[in-house]
Parts: C-alpha cells; sequence; structure tokens
C-alpha cells in the first residue's frame, strides 16, 4: 500500500482554520454541525464539542509517517456520533448473554461500565477514522479502562434533548447517574493511532477521480495499476546495490553530531508510541501470523529511533530471563575484575579471525585500545558441542560464567530473531509480496516466510536442523558474537564533561541486541527527533514506573529486565530499504564510574543462500534484493566491506 494524506474536507488533516463537516461513521437522523478537525499541526484544539489535536504537539514541519503511532486527544459529541443508540444495543447484547445473576446491583453496574466504556472507545474509533486515522491498541489496551483517559463525561437530558451542566471526571463516577441508551459527551486522551495507509485502489479514485489520469497512463503502456501509478508519480527508485547501501550509510554516521552530553543533559526519548518498552510476549508470533499493533509498535520504534526496547519479564510477571541476565552480568563483573591483573589478562589471546566459522570477517579475541577506554573480549560458541571461544577465556569465566553466558546468549537471542521476523514480515506485506489475497491471508504467508529468513538465515550459534531442504554449508563455529565491553573515559586531560569513545557506526547485522547496562552510554541516532537517543534511560524511566505501580522489589537489578534491540545492514536489506540500519555510539562522562555492555550482533549464516523467494515472496524488481539473490550471506557481506561497519 502506498500511503497520502485524504483532502476530503471531512476526513483530511488540516493546518488551516477549522472546517465544519457532518460526522458520517455513525448514521443519524439529524444533520450536526461539528468542527471535525482545528489546526492539527499546531496541537490547538477545535471549537465546539467535535474536536481532535495531537497529545503532544511537534512543529509543523515533521515528517508524516504511516507507521508512526502518536496519542491524540478527542472531544467527541455524543448527540453526532451516536452514543445513546450504540451504548443500547451494546448494554443489551451484554444482557442477553451472560450467565450471571442480572439482578445484582453490582453485577449490573459492572455490565453498564463495560457498555459505556466500549461506546466510548467505538465513538473515538470513528472521529479517528473521520480525520484518515485510524485507533492501534495493543491486546491489552483493548481492555476496559484502557485504551484512553476519558474524563470531562456530560450527560444529556433525553426529555429535553440537551446537556446537563455537571461534569463527572471518570466513567466510573458517570456510571451511577447514566442509563445505557442516554447520550452522552466525553473527552478523551493519549488515544493511541496512526496515519491510515490508502490501498493503491482508494488511492487512485482520491487523485484521479474521473479516471483521466489512468487513461493516460494506459494509453501509454499496458501495465497494472501498480505500474500505472508509478507512471503517475516519479517516485524514488531507492538503493540500487549493495554498494549504495554501505556508501549510504557511511554518510549517515558522518553527519551526526560528535559532540557528547553528561547522563543528565542526554534524550531519554519521547511519549509517543515508537519510544515506549514493549513486553518480550507482544513479540511472539498469534498463530501463524502476527498482531498488528505489535508490528506497528516494532516498525514504529525502528523506522523513526533506531532502536526498540523489550521487557523480558513481561511487565513483572516473569523474573526467570532477568535472573539470567544477571549472572550474565556478574560473570561480566568478575572477567573484567580479574583482568586487570596483567598475568592473567596476558593469558588472553590477541583478537584473530577465526576461519572456522566460514567467514574470513569472524574473529575471536581479547583487545583494547584508546589508552584503556575500550576493552573487548569477543566470543563466539562452537556448534555442535557449545564450546566457549576462545578457550583461554574460560579458564577466567569458570563453569558457571561460561553457562551463564551461553544462556544469556540463547535468551537474547530468541528475542532478536523475533524482531527481525516481525519487521521482515510487515515490510513484505507494505510491498505486496504476497499479493492476490486477502491482508489476513498476506500477513500469514509474509511471517511464515520471514520465519523461515529469521531461522535459516539468521545464526543463532546453532546448527540448521537436518530436514532443511537449502542451498548452505555449516561452518563450526557461529558467526554471531557476543561481546563483553568495558567503556570508560581513560583520557582524564579531555576538558569536556563527556566523550565519544566508540564512535558513530552501523552494524553489519541483522540486529545488535544489547543488554540494558546499569550505566547509560549507549546512543542511538534518533532520525526522526534528529539527536542522539539514550535508550537506557528510556528503560530506568519505566523500571521506575513499573515500581511505583507495585513490581515486585527483588534482589535482581532494574536493568537486567531490558534488552535494547538496534536494527543492522541485513535487516536494512531484507526489509527492502524499509529499516535504515541504526546509527550508533558510545560516549562516557569524564570521571564517571566504567560502562559494562555484552551486545549480540546477530549476523547471516555465511554458508547459507539468499533467496528473496523464499523470504520475501521475490524481489518485486528491487534491484538490491535482487543482487542478493543466490548470493550466501558471506558473500553479501563481502559486498558490503570495507564501505560499511562492523
Amino acid at each position: 500500500t502506498i500511503a497520502f494524506l485524504l483532502l476530503d474536507p471531512c476526513k483530511g488533516f488540516q493546518s488551516i482554520a477549522a472546517i465544519r463537516c457532518t460526522p458520517s461513521i455513525i448514521s443519524s437522523s439529524r444533520t450536526v454541525e461539528t468542527v471535525v478537525y482545528a489546526k492539527y499541526d499546531d496541537g490547538e484544539v477545535g471549537e465546539g464539542p467535535n474536536w481532535i489535536e495531537k497529545s503532544f504537539p511537534v512543529e509543523t514541519d515533521e515528517k508524516i509517517s504511516t507507521k508512526k503511532v502518536e496519542d491524540y486527544n478527542l472531544g467527541i459529541s455524543g448527540e453526532a456520533f451516536q452514543t445513546g443508540p450504540l451504548s443500547k444495543r451494546m448494554f443489551e447484547a451484554i444482557m442477553s448473554k451472560t450467565s450471571l445473576d442480572s439482578g445484582s446491583d453490582e453485577i449490573r453496574q459492572a455490565f453498564t461500565l463495560y457498555a459505556m466504556d466500549f461506546t466510548a472507545k467505538e465513538a473515538a474509533r470513528a472521529a479517528l477514522a473521520q480525520n484518515g486515522l485510524e485507533m492501534v491498541l495493543t491486546e491489552d489496551e483493548e481492555d476496559q479502562g484502557m485504551w484512553g483517559d476519558v474524563e470531562a463525561i456530560r450527560l444529556y437530558d433525553e426529555q429535553a434533548g440537551i446537556a446537563f451542566d455537571t461534569l463527572y471526571d471518570s466513567l466510573e463516577e458517570a456510571v451511577p447517574n447514566w442509563t445505557p441508551g442516554q447520550p452522552f459527551d466525553f473527552v478523551v486522551r493519549q488515544v493511541p493511532a496512526k496515519i491510515k495507509e490508502l490501498s493503491v485502489d482508494e488511492l487512485l479514485k482520491a487523485l484521479d477521480p474521473d479516471g483521466s489520469i489512468r487513461n493516460e497512463a494506459k494509453s501509454l503502456k499496458n501495465e497494472d495499476q501498480e505500474e500505472i501509478l508509478s507512471a503517475i508519480f516519479d517516485d524514488d527508485e531507492g538503493l540500487a546495490s549493495l554498494a549504495d547501501m554501505a556508501t549510504i550509510n557511511v554518510k549517515r554516521t558522518e553527519s551526526t553530531p560528535q559532540e557528547a552530553t553528561p547522563e543528565g543533559e542526554a534524550f531519554a526519548g519521547g511519549l509517543s508510541r515508537g519510544y515506549r518498552v514493549i513486553k518480550r510476549k507482544d513479540l511472539l508470533p498469534v498463530g501463524q501470523s502476527e498482531n498488528e499493533a505489535t508490528i506497528m509498535h516494532v516498525m514504529n520504534a525502528l523506522v523513526a529511533h533506531g532502536v526498540i526496547l523489550v521487557d523480558l519479564t513481561d511487565g513483572d510477571e516473569s523474573l526467570d530471563s532477568a535472573e539470567t541476565l544477571s549472572k550474565m552480568w556478574n560473570t561480566a563483573n568478575k572477567f573484567f575484575e580479574a583482568i586487570e591483573d596483567e598475568s592473567v589478562r596476558s593469558t588472553l589471546p590477541a583478537m584473530a579471525t577465526i576461519a572456522e566459522t566460514g567467514s574470513k570477517h569472524a574473529k575471536v579475541g581479547y583487545a583494547d585500545a584508546d589508552n584503556g577506554s575500550m576493552k573487548f573480549l569477543e566470543s563466539r560458541r562452537e556448534r555442535l558441542t557449545g564450546e566457549f571461544l576462545p578457550a583461554e577465556a574460560s579458564l577466567i569465566l569458570g563453569d558457571d560464567g561460561i553457562s551463564a553466558m551461553q544462556d544469556a546468549f540463547d535468551i537474547v537471542t530468541n528475542v532478536g530473531k523475533d524482531v527481525v521476523r516481525i519487521a521482515t514480515a510487515a515490510s513484505s506485506v507494505e510491498h505486496g509480496a504476497f499479493g492476490g489475497t486477502d491482508e489476513e491471508t498476506q500477513l500469514a504467508k509474509a511471517s511464515q516466510a520471514a520465519e523461515l529468513l529469521a531461522d535459516e538465515l539468521v545464526d543463532d550459534g546453532k546448527p540448521l536442523t537436518s530436514n532443511v531442504d537449502i542451498d548452505h554449508t555449516e561452518g563450526k563455529v557461529g558467526m554471531s558474537p557476543h561481546r563483553l565491553c568495558r567503556y570508560v573515559e581513560a583520557n582524564q586531560e579531555n576538558p569536556a564533561v563527556a566523550r565519544e569513545v566508540f564512535g558513530a557506526h552501523v552494524d553489519s547485522s541483522f540486529v545488535t541486541i544489547v543488554p540494558v547496562a546499569s550505566i547509560s552510554g549507549l546512543e542511538v541516532y534518533d532520525e526522526e527527533a534528529e539527536k542522539w537517543y539514550r535508550p537506557e534511560l528510556k528503560a530506568k524511566a519505566h523500571w521506575k514506573e513499573q515500581k511505583a505501580q507495585g513490581a515486585s522489589d527483588s534482589s535482581i537489578p532494574w536493568h537486567c529486565r531490558y534488552v535494547a534491540i538496534m536494527p543492522g545492514e541485513y535487516l536494512q536489506l531484507a526489509t527492502r530499504d524499509e529499516v535504515p540500519a541504526a546509527v550508533h555510539r558510545v560516549v562516557a562522562a569524564r570521571g564517571g564510574n566504567a560502562r559494562l555492555s555484552a551486545p549480540i550482533l546477530l549476523r547471516g549464516r555465511p554458508g547459507t543462500t539468499f533467496s528473496s523467494k523464499r523470504y520475501l515472496g521475490g524481489s518485486l524488481g528491487n534491484p538490491l534484493i535482487e543482487e542478493c539473490d543466490g548470493k550466501t550471506m558471506e558473500e553479501i557481506h563481502d559486498l558490503t566491506q570495507p564501505s560499511s561497519f562492523q
């Protein structure tokens, strides 16, 4: 699908004076003149009972995106949106289906509240649709009271047909005085929604209502609607090759600001959906398909902000994964404490290529740089035995430490593979790769193909199963490294309060997964905000909110609950340049404590062949995909070197 803004005065986005029109989503015997939209870009409220605004206004030159989910505030007229008849039908449906004692005042009031909440949600959904928006809710947010904050409820006098003066602060406060079928006005805040996308048919009808442009295009060439559309618009052709992708990514890294700020001044993200933490369980597939709200959340986070934060505890439901990561962090601490001793550090091998991966780009070993500001242990696992490499590090880490590293690797890798699957499936649907079927079937097919990609191309350190019928060879050692890193500002003569200790770069990976550290320092260049963003600060803020809401006060450090996932160049390829590789860096404060990090770079299986038909539904004429078709992941890696960064 291709996204455009509708220009119909009753449905379109307007940045001029308020436009008056008649709500038409819910039929009414009367015509009610209302303000549906007013000065959208400034976030200004419209006039009259119906209005809409962004919850968090931005400047008027903000880029328009159909993937970005934002929060909106709405004023809804019960008379215009028929909250009376809708609530009556809803309440009667509930009462006809229940087996509970409907004579109980408590049960009846609970049903009444549900009917009122449902009515308000559907009226808000209709108002959003009239303005070219669609409500986007997770499964949890569909629940009563979770989809938005309803306030300023005003009930109608049904006999007089006018609203009472009393305002109620919540639905719970209004319900005792409300009867299903009685209209009510209300205001709702922070309702998540995105710009509605148009299909090719809808877009052509909107832009060419009389068909004259299409007829002209058809006379020039006999092509389908997708090609006719390209004849109407001279669209950007996108990346032509892997070399183009690598060159552009280098330019992106070079164009970012080099100045660094201390933690107290760093950008900690905004309030829109893409910055929000997503639960681990929400990334799991729904049957053989995907949850649409999850797709929107993941794509908004990756495209607009370059990173998504995942709560491994599912909102404090299970601490098992967090406990595993806590053990990994203890191992990392012990390792860097141990190698402070030169006699211990000298036992570690220097960084060197390990040919057993099947790639000349894979290394294991220890290195430090910048006068000790950066220290790295690059580790990998042997596929069949699970042996930790380099073997010399095993003596320092110990059996328990090795076990902790391997368990953490498995947990984090599975989360990363889910993100790869979701983003790849979303892009395939976006580009119509599985067209010719209904949307639900398209998404299911795209999800299944993307799952094959995540299982067969993404190297999780384990061997492919014997029943996988694809062209591949398998190295003995996994391609995806698990790094232990230590960053500190070792140059005490530097007058700056903070410094970039690991410069801006993108990764040659599908995704890079960074378990959130106790000390912030990872920064991702936020394409939407056009500034460096520290996701670890957002994760800490989320934990404080969770704790305030009663999260368990366990002995597990707060940061062990979260991972930050950034897209790499291979995901940029798999999504047809829909998701750009994240530009990121590490900064350290002068005189601050050392920051430990344990990133995992999920790379491709070197000897596995890329097949666009198997994984993406075909190349669709995309030159970037066509270049990769039939090549191994090692060959693809070669074609992005040395211009890209590892």
